[in-house]
């Protein structure tokens, strides 16, 4: 039950930021704390799997998860970039995505706050809890395939709840399923390469994509 909780307890919290409070300051706010403290907590509590941890940081200092980790990120920020530049201003509205952003609070002196928040914790948070310690609560129980695929796919579902108001049906739900696939991929860096470093490189420069778009576009 506790393992149900953890899987549905960050769409929760984007659930209730967004959809109850329409404030992303609140909806950071209740997201990673989730994301950080669940983690921690267990931690604290059980001295082999911080353990584990460390030795997957430490394998993450090797070159090759580095190549992996920039070279996929590149590939991520380019192809998201790219893709929104081909189809901006005919699958979605950028003034109406622009107004709805204002709505939610993202706006003013404190969107640098936001962005940086979204290059740099975002992406260590996310795989820090969806590529490690969710992976390996399901990993005895499910085998590797299986537990990535879950993880991704919970990943991928709070991210269409953040979709489903930015952006026309079906957009919003196709736009889902390449995060879908992005969570399949770093999934797969943590189990090939033993490590959650390639992971957290490549999500930063994805995510970095995703800000270069609203900087050209949005704001």
């Amino acid at each position: 039950m506790k393992n149900v909780i953890y899987l549905f307890g960050p769409t929760v919290m984007i659930f209730i930021g967004l959809s109850y409070l329409e404030s992303i300051p609140m909806t950071f706010l209740l997201f990673y704390c989730w994301l950080f403290f669940i983690p921690l907590i267990t931690y604290i509590k059980h001295s082999s799997i911080k353990e584990a941890f460390v030795r997957s940081i430490k394998n993450g200092m090797a070159v090759k998860p580095l190549l992996v980790g920039v070279i996929s990120g590149v590939i991520c920020l380019l192809s998201i970039y790219t893709s929104v530049a081909l189809v901006q201003g005919h699958l979605f509205d950028m003034n109406r995505l622009s107004k709805l952003l204002i709505q939610w609070g993202f706006s003013g002196t404190k969107v640098w706050l936001f962005i940086l928040v979204l290059s740099f914790i975002n992406p260590i948070l996310e795989e820090l809890y969806w590529r490690e310690f969710m992976y390996k609560r399901y990993f005895d129980r499910l085998g590797v395939t299986k537990s990535v695929i879950l993880t991704s796919f919970f990943y991928a579902l709070y991210h269409m709840l953040v979709l489903i108001p930015l952006f026309d049906m079906p957009f919003s739900i196709i736009a889902t399923i390449p995060i879908f696939f992005a969570g399949l991929l770093w999934g797969y860096f943590r189990v090939r390469l033993s490590s959650i470093i390639a992971p957290i490189i490549s999500h930063t420069l994805a995510d970095i994509g995703i800000i270069f778009v609203y900087l050209h576009y949005l704001m």
